[in-house]
Protein backbone atom coordinates (compact mmCIF):
# COMPACT_ATOMS: atom_id res chain seq x y z
CA UNK A 1 0.00 0.00 0.00
CA UNK A 2 1.13 3.52 -1.12
CA UNK A 3 1.60 6.37 1.16
CA UNK A 4 -1.28 8.21 -0.81
CA UNK A 5 -3.91 5.29 -0.73
CA UNK A 6 -4.06 5.78 3.29
CA UNK A 7 -4.33 9.26 3.12
CA UNK A 8 -7.80 11.08 3.39
CA UNK A 9 -10.23 12.65 6.15
CA UNK A 10 -12.04 10.54 8.75
CA UNK A 11 -15.55 11.92 9.40
CA UNK A 12 -18.37 10.78 12.00
CA UNK A 13 -22.26 10.12 10.73
CA UNK A 14 -24.40 7.41 11.45
CA UNK A 15 -27.68 5.54 10.50
CA UNK A 16 -30.39 3.36 12.78
CA UNK A 17 -32.12 1.73 10.59
CA UNK A 18 -31.42 -0.82 7.93
CA UNK A 19 -32.62 -0.44 4.31
CA UNK A 20 -35.54 -2.98 5.32
CA UNK A 21 -36.66 -1.28 8.12
CA UNK A 22 -36.67 2.15 6.29
CA UNK A 23 -39.07 0.33 3.54
CA UNK A 24 -41.31 -1.53 6.45
CA UNK A 25 -41.78 1.86 8.00
CA UNK A 26 -42.54 3.58 4.56
CA UNK A 27 -44.77 0.70 3.59
CA UNK A 28 -46.17 1.20 6.95
CA UNK A 29 -46.95 4.74 6.40
CA UNK A 30 -48.43 4.32 2.74
CA UNK A 31 -50.71 1.78 4.53
CA UNK A 32 -51.84 4.32 6.90
CA UNK A 33 -52.54 7.29 4.03
CA UNK A 34 -54.74 4.30 2.12
CA UNK A 35 -56.52 2.66 4.76
CA UNK A 36 -57.60 5.07 7.33
CA UNK A 37 -56.73 8.28 5.10
CA UNK A 38 -56.12 12.52 6.10
CA UNK A 39 -58.72 14.63 6.58
CA UNK A 40 -58.59 17.34 4.50
CA UNK A 41 -60.32 20.42 5.56
CA UNK A 42 -59.65 23.17 2.50
CA UNK A 43 -61.33 23.21 -0.81
CA UNK A 44 -58.59 23.71 -3.11
CA UNK A 45 -56.85 20.66 -1.78
CA UNK A 46 -60.16 18.62 -1.69
CA UNK A 47 -60.11 19.69 -5.54
CA UNK A 48 -56.87 18.86 -6.31
CA UNK A 49 -56.99 15.26 -4.83
CA UNK A 50 -60.30 13.98 -6.38
CA UNK A 51 -58.26 15.25 -9.55
CA UNK A 52 -55.57 13.25 -9.04
CA UNK A 53 -58.63 10.07 -8.20
CA UNK A 54 -57.77 9.78 -4.10
CA UNK A 55 -61.03 8.15 -2.43
CA UNK A 56 -62.74 10.55 -0.94
CA UNK A 57 -65.73 11.09 1.79
CA UNK A 58 -66.45 14.39 2.54
CA UNK A 59 -63.08 15.78 4.41
CA UNK A 60 -61.82 12.53 4.77
CA UNK A 61 -59.34 11.25 1.83
CA UNK A 62 -57.36 8.19 1.20
CA UNK A 63 -53.92 7.91 -0.77
CA UNK A 64 -53.16 5.32 -2.88
CA UNK A 65 -49.18 4.85 -3.14
CA UNK A 66 -48.48 5.83 -6.16
CA UNK A 67 -49.44 9.60 -5.54
CA UNK A 68 -47.14 9.57 -2.90
CA UNK A 69 -44.55 8.14 -5.37
CA UNK A 70 -45.11 10.80 -7.98
CA UNK A 71 -44.89 13.86 -5.27
CA UNK A 72 -41.58 11.93 -4.00
CA UNK A 73 -40.30 12.36 -7.76
CA UNK A 74 -41.07 15.56 -8.38
CA UNK A 75 -40.14 17.35 -4.96
CA UNK A 76 -36.83 18.90 -5.35
CA UNK A 77 -33.81 16.77 -3.48
CA UNK A 78 -31.72 20.27 -2.86
CA UNK A 79 -33.06 23.43 -1.83
CA UNK A 80 -30.50 26.82 -1.72
CA UNK A 81 -31.10 29.63 0.97
CA UNK A 82 -29.53 32.55 0.77
CA UNK A 83 -28.79 35.39 3.12
CA UNK A 84 -30.50 38.93 2.96
CA UNK A 85 -27.86 40.30 0.39
CA UNK A 86 -28.54 37.33 -2.19
CA UNK A 87 -24.95 35.67 -1.21
CA UNK A 88 -25.28 31.85 -0.72
CA UNK A 89 -26.07 30.37 3.12
CA UNK A 90 -27.25 27.24 3.07
CA UNK A 91 -27.44 23.99 0.72
CA UNK A 92 -30.10 21.98 2.41
CA UNK A 93 -29.33 18.37 0.69
CA UNK A 94 -27.25 14.78 1.69
CA UNK A 95 -25.74 15.30 5.38
CA UNK A 96 -25.35 19.19 5.40
CA UNK A 97 -26.50 19.98 8.98
CA UNK A 98 -27.03 23.72 9.65
CA UNK A 99 -28.48 25.31 13.12
CA UNK A 100 -30.74 27.70 14.16
CA UNK A 101 -33.42 29.38 17.35
CA UNK A 102 -36.93 28.07 17.16
CA UNK A 103 -39.59 30.20 17.63
CA UNK A 104 -42.95 31.19 19.59
CA UNK A 105 -41.68 31.00 23.48
CA UNK A 106 -43.95 32.39 25.63
CA UNK A 107 -42.25 33.56 27.80
CA UNK A 108 -38.59 35.15 27.95
CA UNK A 109 -35.51 35.74 30.64
CA UNK A 110 -34.92 39.32 31.10
CA UNK A 111 -31.68 40.41 30.13
CA UNK A 112 -32.25 42.81 33.07
CA UNK A 113 -33.80 41.63 35.76
CA UNK A 114 -33.15 37.92 34.87
CA UNK A 115 -36.91 36.87 35.79
CA UNK A 116 -39.09 35.21 33.58
CA UNK A 117 -42.06 37.39 31.89
CA UNK A 118 -43.96 37.75 29.08
CA UNK A 119 -41.97 37.40 25.39
CA UNK A 120 -42.53 40.94 23.15
CA UNK A 121 -40.95 42.04 19.80
CA UNK A 122 -38.13 43.42 21.78
CA UNK A 123 -37.25 40.17 23.25
CA UNK A 124 -37.58 38.32 18.98
CA UNK A 125 -35.45 41.24 18.00
CA UNK A 126 -32.81 41.10 20.56
CA UNK A 127 -31.88 37.31 20.07
CA UNK A 128 -32.05 37.66 16.70
CA UNK A 129 -29.66 40.51 16.51
CA UNK A 130 -27.45 38.07 19.02
CA UNK A 131 -27.90 35.27 16.72
CA UNK A 132 -26.49 37.45 13.78
CA UNK A 133 -23.44 37.29 15.46
CA UNK A 134 -23.10 34.07 16.76
CA UNK A 135 -21.41 32.13 14.56
CA UNK A 136 -22.54 28.49 15.06
CA UNK A 137 -25.84 29.67 14.29
CA UNK A 138 -26.80 29.44 10.46
CA UNK A 139 -30.52 30.63 10.49
CA UNK A 140 -32.87 32.46 12.55
CA UNK A 141 -36.65 31.56 13.92
CA UNK A 142 -37.87 34.21 16.20
CA UNK A 143 -37.88 32.28 19.82
CA UNK A 144 -40.31 34.66 21.13
CA UNK A 145 -44.04 35.82 20.76
CA UNK A 146 -44.41 39.36 20.27
CA UNK A 147 -47.08 39.55 23.17
CA UNK A 148 -47.05 43.12 22.84
CA UNK A 149 -48.57 43.54 19.25
CA UNK A 150 -51.80 42.93 18.60
CA UNK A 151 -52.53 39.11 18.90
CA UNK A 152 -54.17 38.89 14.95
CA UNK A 153 -50.76 40.29 13.98
CA UNK A 154 -47.99 39.02 16.08
CA UNK A 155 -46.75 36.77 13.34
CA UNK A 156 -46.25 39.38 11.35
CA UNK A 157 -44.33 41.81 13.80
CA UNK A 158 -42.16 38.71 14.47
CA UNK A 159 -40.91 39.01 11.03
CA UNK A 160 -40.41 42.40 10.78
CA UNK A 161 -38.57 42.35 14.27
CA UNK A 162 -36.14 39.29 12.82
CA UNK A 163 -35.94 40.70 9.31
CA UNK A 164 -34.33 44.41 10.53
CA UNK A 165 -31.99 42.39 13.16
CA UNK A 166 -30.31 40.01 10.94
CA UNK A 167 -28.88 39.31 7.36
CA UNK A 168 -29.33 35.61 8.04
CA UNK A 169 -31.83 33.02 6.54
CA UNK A 170 -34.93 33.25 8.66
CA UNK A 171 -37.61 30.50 9.02
CA UNK A 172 -41.17 32.32 10.12
CA UNK A 173 -44.15 31.14 11.44
CA UNK A 174 -47.61 33.11 10.21
CA UNK A 175 -51.22 32.63 11.27
CA UNK A 176 -53.17 32.65 8.28
CA UNK A 177 -52.72 33.37 4.62
CA UNK A 178 -53.00 37.49 5.74
CA UNK A 179 -50.28 36.83 7.24
CA UNK A 180 -48.31 35.06 4.67
CA UNK A 181 -49.47 37.84 2.44
CA UNK A 182 -47.92 40.51 4.18
CA UNK A 183 -45.00 39.04 5.13
CA UNK A 184 -44.34 38.12 1.95
CA UNK A 185 -44.82 41.80 0.88
CA UNK A 186 -42.17 42.61 3.97
CA UNK A 187 -39.85 39.90 2.51
CA UNK A 188 -39.87 42.11 -0.99
CA UNK A 189 -38.78 44.89 0.64
CA UNK A 190 -36.06 43.78 2.86
CA UNK A 191 -34.21 42.26 -0.14
CA UNK A 192 -35.69 45.08 -2.08
CA UNK A 193 -36.63 42.98 -5.07
CA UNK A 194 -39.75 41.34 -6.26
CA UNK A 195 -41.63 37.88 -5.44
CA UNK A 196 -39.49 36.28 -8.79
CA UNK A 197 -36.25 37.47 -6.62
CA UNK A 198 -37.47 35.40 -3.62
CA UNK A 199 -37.91 32.38 -5.73
CA UNK A 200 -34.47 32.48 -7.49
CA UNK A 201 -33.02 33.07 -4.08
CA UNK A 202 -34.99 31.63 -1.33
CA UNK A 203 -33.79 34.09 1.60
CA UNK A 204 -37.06 32.49 4.16
CA UNK A 205 -38.63 29.43 4.89
CA UNK A 206 -42.09 29.10 6.20
CA UNK A 207 -42.88 26.15 8.77
CA UNK A 208 -46.22 25.09 9.06
CA UNK A 209 -47.85 22.13 10.61
CA UNK A 210 -50.86 19.84 10.27
CA UNK A 211 -52.54 18.84 13.67
CA UNK A 212 -51.84 14.96 14.62
CA UNK A 213 -53.36 12.35 14.55
CA UNK A 214 -53.98 12.60 10.25
CA UNK A 215 -55.27 16.17 10.15
CA UNK A 216 -55.14 19.05 7.60
CA UNK A 217 -56.39 22.22 9.03
CA UNK A 218 -58.09 25.10 6.31
CA UNK A 219 -55.20 27.50 7.90
CA UNK A 220 -52.35 24.88 7.60
CA UNK A 221 -53.65 23.60 4.56
CA UNK A 222 -54.42 27.54 2.90
CA UNK A 223 -50.49 28.62 4.05
CA UNK A 224 -49.04 25.02 2.30
CA UNK A 225 -50.67 25.87 -1.04
CA UNK A 226 -49.70 29.64 -0.98
CA UNK A 227 -45.65 28.46 -0.47
CA UNK A 228 -46.56 26.20 -3.62
CA UNK A 229 -48.07 28.80 -5.42
CA UNK A 230 -44.89 30.99 -4.58
CA UNK A 231 -42.42 28.72 -4.54
CA UNK A 232 -41.38 29.64 -0.49
CA UNK A 233 -39.52 26.64 0.91
CA UNK A 234 -41.79 25.44 3.46
CA UNK A 235 -41.26 23.29 6.18
CA UNK A 236 -44.53 20.95 6.44
CA UNK A 237 -44.08 18.40 9.61
CA UNK A 238 -46.71 17.36 12.43
CA UNK A 239 -45.72 17.13 16.21
CA UNK A 240 -47.38 13.77 17.57
CA UNK A 241 -46.77 13.27 21.05
CA UNK A 242 -46.41 9.02 21.78
CA UNK A 243 -49.33 7.97 24.16
CA UNK A 244 -51.47 11.61 23.30
CA UNK A 245 -51.46 12.12 19.79
CA UNK A 246 -49.83 9.09 18.30
CA UNK A 247 -49.58 5.48 19.10
CA UNK A 248 -47.42 4.46 22.45
CA UNK A 249 -44.87 2.97 20.35
CA UNK A 250 -41.31 5.07 18.79
CA UNK A 251 -42.53 2.57 15.65
CA UNK A 252 -45.92 3.60 15.84
CA UNK A 253 -45.58 7.37 15.78
CA UNK A 254 -42.87 7.80 13.28
CA UNK A 255 -45.24 5.49 11.15
CA UNK A 256 -48.02 8.10 11.89
CA UNK A 257 -45.99 10.85 11.65
CA UNK A 258 -44.20 10.27 8.20
CA UNK A 259 -47.59 9.61 6.86
CA UNK A 260 -49.18 13.70 8.01
CA UNK A 261 -45.48 14.89 6.04
CA UNK A 262 -46.00 12.26 2.73
CA UNK A 263 -49.58 13.62 2.68
CA UNK A 264 -48.93 17.03 2.86
CA UNK A 265 -46.03 16.75 0.02
CA UNK A 266 -48.71 15.29 -1.74
CA UNK A 267 -51.06 18.23 -1.66
CA UNK A 268 -47.76 20.67 -2.26
CA UNK A 269 -46.50 18.74 -5.49
CA UNK A 270 -50.17 18.67 -7.33
CA UNK A 271 -50.84 22.38 -6.51
CA UNK A 272 -46.99 23.41 -7.93
CA UNK A 273 -44.90 19.95 -8.94
CA UNK A 274 -40.74 20.84 -8.45
CA UNK A 275 -41.30 23.48 -5.26
CA UNK A 276 -39.40 23.14 -2.70
CA UNK A 277 -39.82 21.18 0.05
CA UNK A 278 -38.60 20.31 3.70
CA UNK A 279 -39.39 17.21 5.34
CA UNK A 280 -39.84 15.83 8.97
CA UNK A 281 -41.32 15.76 12.33
CA UNK A 282 -41.35 17.15 15.47
CA UNK A 283 -42.30 14.11 17.40
CA UNK A 284 -41.70 12.95 21.02
CA UNK A 285 -43.11 11.43 23.84
CA UNK A 286 -45.95 12.42 26.18
CA UNK A 287 -44.29 12.14 29.75
CA UNK A 288 -47.12 10.73 31.59
CA UNK A 289 -46.48 11.83 34.65
CA UNK A 290 -45.91 15.85 33.54
CA UNK A 291 -47.84 15.72 30.55
CA UNK A 292 -45.56 18.04 28.62
CA UNK A 293 -44.03 17.52 25.37
CA UNK A 294 -40.88 16.21 26.29
CA UNK A 295 -37.91 17.90 24.74
CA UNK A 296 -35.00 15.98 26.64
CA UNK A 297 -36.53 12.67 25.95
CA UNK A 298 -34.21 10.42 24.26
CA UNK A 299 -37.26 9.17 22.23
CA UNK A 300 -37.22 12.47 20.44
CA UNK A 301 -33.47 11.86 18.99
CA UNK A 302 -34.51 8.35 18.56
CA UNK A 303 -37.07 9.19 16.14
CA UNK A 304 -34.99 12.30 14.82
CA UNK A 305 -32.48 9.51 13.48
CA UNK A 306 -34.84 7.24 12.22
CA UNK A 307 -36.65 10.45 10.16
CA UNK A 308 -33.35 11.43 9.07
CA UNK A 309 -32.58 8.08 7.92
CA UNK A 310 -36.36 8.16 5.99
CA UNK A 311 -35.15 11.72 4.59
CA UNK A 312 -32.03 10.10 3.07
CA UNK A 313 -34.14 7.46 1.61
CA UNK A 314 -36.52 9.89 0.05
CA UNK A 315 -33.72 12.65 -0.64
CA UNK A 316 -35.94 15.36 0.93
CA UNK A 317 -34.15 18.01 2.86
CA UNK A 318 -35.06 17.64 6.39
CA UNK A 319 -35.74 19.60 9.44
CA UNK A 320 -35.68 18.43 13.26
CA UNK A 321 -35.49 19.68 16.89
CA UNK A 322 -31.83 19.82 18.99
CA UNK A 323 -30.34 21.69 21.64
CA UNK A 324 -33.54 22.35 23.72
CA UNK A 325 -34.38 21.59 27.29
CA UNK A 326 -36.72 20.25 29.99
CA UNK A 327 -35.01 22.42 32.42
CA UNK A 328 -36.04 25.99 33.37
CA UNK A 329 -32.54 27.00 33.99
CA UNK A 330 -29.43 26.23 32.59
CA UNK A 331 -28.43 23.62 34.81
CA UNK A 332 -26.51 20.32 34.33
CA UNK A 333 -29.97 18.93 32.93
CA UNK A 334 -29.97 21.69 30.59
CA UNK A 335 -26.44 20.93 29.42
CA UNK A 336 -27.18 17.21 28.77
CA UNK A 337 -30.16 17.07 27.12
CA UNK A 338 -28.82 20.26 24.67
CA UNK A 339 -25.40 18.48 24.25
CA UNK A 340 -26.80 14.95 23.37
CA UNK A 341 -29.41 16.06 21.40
CA UNK A 342 -27.31 18.77 19.43
CA UNK A 343 -24.43 15.76 19.04
CA UNK A 344 -27.19 12.87 17.62
CA UNK A 345 -29.01 16.15 15.35
CA UNK A 346 -25.34 16.51 13.43
CA UNK A 347 -24.19 13.14 13.62
CA UNK A 348 -27.58 12.01 11.38
CA UNK A 349 -27.42 14.69 9.40
CA UNK A 350 -30.44 16.66 9.97
CA UNK A 351 -30.27 19.17 7.54
CA UNK A 352 -31.92 22.26 9.43
CA UNK A 353 -31.58 22.20 13.32
CA UNK A 354 -34.01 24.19 15.42
CA UNK A 355 -35.04 25.19 18.45
CA UNK A 356 -31.57 25.74 20.04
CA UNK A 357 -31.54 27.17 23.23
CA UNK A 358 -35.27 26.49 24.29
CA UNK A 359 -35.82 26.15 27.91
CA UNK A 360 -38.80 24.89 29.70
CA UNK A 361 -40.22 22.10 26.89
CA UNK A 362 -40.20 25.18 24.78
CA UNK A 363 -42.13 27.44 26.82
CA UNK A 364 -38.53 30.04 27.61
CA UNK A 365 -36.26 31.88 25.93
CA UNK A 366 -33.19 33.89 27.26
CA UNK A 367 -29.94 35.34 25.44
CA UNK A 368 -27.58 33.04 27.88
CA UNK A 369 -29.35 29.72 26.39
CA UNK A 370 -28.76 30.81 23.24
CA UNK A 371 -25.00 31.73 24.04
CA UNK A 372 -24.65 28.10 25.50
CA UNK A 373 -26.45 26.73 22.36
CA UNK A 374 -23.91 27.74 20.12
CA UNK A 375 -21.07 27.03 22.55
CA UNK A 376 -22.25 23.09 22.70
CA UNK A 377 -22.66 23.51 18.43
CA UNK A 378 -18.83 24.62 18.19
CA UNK A 379 -17.69 21.27 20.08
CA UNK A 380 -20.61 19.08 18.20
CA UNK A 381 -19.14 20.31 14.26
CA UNK A 382 -15.84 19.67 16.66
CA UNK A 383 -16.62 15.65 17.06
CA UNK A 384 -18.42 15.79 13.27
CA UNK A 385 -15.28 16.74 11.60
CA UNK A 386 -13.43 14.13 12.50
CA UNK A 387 -9.31 14.29 11.58
CA UNK A 388 -6.81 14.52 8.70
CA UNK A 389 -5.07 10.97 8.23
CA UNK A 390 -1.52 12.37 6.41
CA UNK A 391 2.23 11.86 6.35
CA UNK A 392 2.15 15.29 8.29
CA UNK A 393 -0.79 14.25 10.26
CA UNK A 394 0.60 10.86 11.64
CA UNK A 395 3.61 12.16 11.93
CA UNK A 396 5.96 9.84 12.09
CA UNK A 397 9.19 11.70 11.63
CA UNK A 398 8.48 14.26 14.79
CA UNK A 399 7.60 10.78 17.08
CA UNK A 400 11.16 9.84 16.12
CA UNK A 401 13.28 13.32 16.06
CA UNK A 402 11.19 13.67 19.95
CA UNK A 403 11.97 10.08 20.72
CA UNK A 404 10.99 8.46 23.97
CA UNK A 405 10.81 10.05 27.49
CA UNK A 406 10.92 14.04 26.22
CA UNK A 407 8.45 16.61 25.44
CA UNK A 408 6.27 17.99 22.12
CA UNK A 409 5.85 21.91 23.19
CA UNK A 410 9.10 22.71 21.76
CA UNK A 411 9.05 20.67 18.61
CA UNK A 412 7.69 23.37 16.02
CA UNK A 413 5.19 20.13 14.77
CA UNK A 414 3.33 21.03 17.77
CA UNK A 415 3.37 25.15 17.32
CA UNK A 416 2.07 24.14 13.34
CA UNK A 417 -0.61 22.09 14.64
CA UNK A 418 -1.95 22.46 17.60
CA UNK A 419 -4.41 25.47 16.47
CA UNK A 420 -5.42 22.93 13.89
CA UNK A 421 -6.46 20.06 15.99
CA UNK A 422 -7.61 21.23 19.09
CA UNK A 423 -11.12 22.84 20.32
CA UNK A 424 -10.73 25.66 22.44
CA UNK A 425 -14.12 26.73 24.46
CA UNK A 426 -15.31 30.20 24.45
CA UNK A 427 -17.07 30.06 27.17
CA UNK A 428 -16.60 26.76 28.88
CA UNK A 429 -14.03 26.55 31.66
CA UNK A 430 -11.02 24.33 31.70
CA UNK A 431 -9.35 26.42 34.81
CA UNK A 432 -8.37 24.73 38.01
CA UNK A 433 -10.51 24.96 40.82
CA UNK A 434 -8.15 27.36 42.60
CA UNK A 435 -7.24 29.51 39.51
CA UNK A 436 -11.49 29.32 39.12
CA UNK A 437 -12.46 30.32 42.91
CA UNK A 438 -9.88 33.33 42.61
CA UNK A 439 -11.35 34.61 39.51
CA UNK A 440 -15.15 34.63 41.40
CA UNK A 441 -16.07 30.62 41.15
CA UNK A 442 -18.89 32.03 38.85
CA UNK A 443 -21.35 29.35 37.43
CA UNK A 444 -21.57 29.17 33.66
CA UNK A 445 -24.58 31.29 33.49
CA UNK A 446 -22.77 34.93 34.77
CA UNK A 447 -19.68 34.12 31.43
CA UNK A 448 -22.35 33.43 29.02
CA UNK A 449 -24.66 36.55 29.75
CA UNK A 450 -21.13 38.28 29.78
CA UNK A 451 -20.51 36.65 26.22
CA UNK A 452 -24.47 37.90 25.05
CA UNK A 453 -24.04 41.42 25.88
CA UNK A 454 -21.04 41.91 25.00
CA UNK A 455 -21.69 40.75 21.00
CA UNK A 456 -24.81 42.47 21.35
CA UNK A 457 -23.14 45.56 22.32
CA UNK A 458 -20.79 44.80 19.46
CA UNK A 459 -23.58 44.19 16.57
CA UNK A 460 -25.53 46.58 14.30
CA UNK A 461 -28.52 45.66 13.09
CA UNK A 462 -28.44 45.14 9.32
CA UNK A 463 -28.99 48.70 7.51
CA UNK A 464 -32.15 50.01 6.29
CA UNK A 465 -32.64 52.56 3.51
CA UNK A 466 -35.63 55.51 4.73
CA UNK A 467 -37.57 54.41 1.88
CA UNK A 468 -37.28 50.49 3.34
CA UNK A 469 -38.43 51.35 6.57
CA UNK A 470 -41.30 53.47 5.41
CA UNK A 471 -42.75 50.73 3.48
CA UNK A 472 -42.31 48.15 6.37
CA UNK A 473 -43.79 50.01 8.84
CA UNK A 474 -47.01 50.85 6.42
CA UNK A 475 -47.78 47.22 6.17
CA UNK A 476 -47.65 47.10 9.95
CA UNK A 477 -49.62 50.26 10.68
CA UNK A 478 -52.33 48.42 7.65
CA UNK A 479 -52.22 45.31 10.15
CA UNK A 480 -52.27 46.86 13.12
Amino acid sequence: MNEESIEGHAEIAFRMLTLRQIERIHQASLDILERTGVVVRDATALALLKQAKASTDGERVRLKAHLVEGALKTAPHSISIYRRDGDHAMCLEGWNSYFGTGSDCPSAIDPDTHQHRPSTKADVGRITQLCDKLTNIDFCMSMGIAWDASTVTSYVHQFDAMARHTSKPLVYTANDVADMGDILALAEIVVDGSSRELEDRPRYIHYNEPISPLHHTPNGLAKLLFCAEHKIPMIYIGSPMMGASAPATVAGCVALANAEALSGLVIHQMKNPGAPFVFGADATLMDMRTAIFAYGAPELQIMNIAFADLAHYYHLPFFCIAGATDSKVLDAQAGAEMAVSLLVSALNGCNLIHDVGYLESGLCCSIESVVMADEIIDMVKRYRSGFDISAETLALETIDEVGPQKDYLSHPHTAEHFRKDAWYPKVFDRRRYGTWLEAGGESIEAPLRRRALKLLSSTEPPAFTASQIGAMDRILAQRG
